[in-house]
């Protein structure tokens, strides 16, 4: 009975700390904003990483969308030196090549021998950017 007492008040006390935030939502769109001008006035491509299917002592591969993109279309690609995370953005400088694991010519190279990731917007962040937009369209708040 104590354990269900002590059990409760520590999901709740969780609750209120880690519940969503308009403001916190808020904050983290204008991050998105500040991270996407950053990346831009730098040139740098954005990638969404959709998934991570290797992580190797060299760096990752993934399946990746280039944001922006209007086809959608989900890319191979290598992180050198990097150990990127799925649900994330990130802004790169990025080259197109063979790819000998899937023998197609559209592979995308992150890095030579150096990584090629500039900054990462992570995917919780991310998450509190979409339900933040999501919150401004449905009260016909702007975004």
């Amino acid at each position: 009975m104590v354990t269900l007492a002590f059990l409760i008040v520590v999901g709740a006390t969780g609750w209120m700390i880690f519940r969503p935030s308009p403001r916190r939502d808020a904050a983290a769109a204008q991050a998105w904003a500040s991270f996407h001008q950053y990346a831009t006035h730098h040139g740098w491509s954005l990638l969404y990483v959709q998934n991570v299917y290797q992580h190797a002592r060299r760096g990752s591969k993934a399946i990746v969308s280039i944001y922006g993109d209007a086809a959608g279309a989900s890319r191979d690609a290598w992180f050198w030196g990097e150990q990127v995370q799925a649900g994330s953005v990130v802004a790169v400088s990025l080259n197109q090549g063979w790819g000998p694991h899937t023998n197609r010519d559209d592979v995308l190279y992150i890095g030579n021998g150096t990584p090629g990731v500039y900054a990462t917007f992570g995917a919780r962040e991310l998450v509190k950017v979409q339900r933040h937009f999501h919150r401004q369209s449905t009260v016909g708040g702007t975004a």
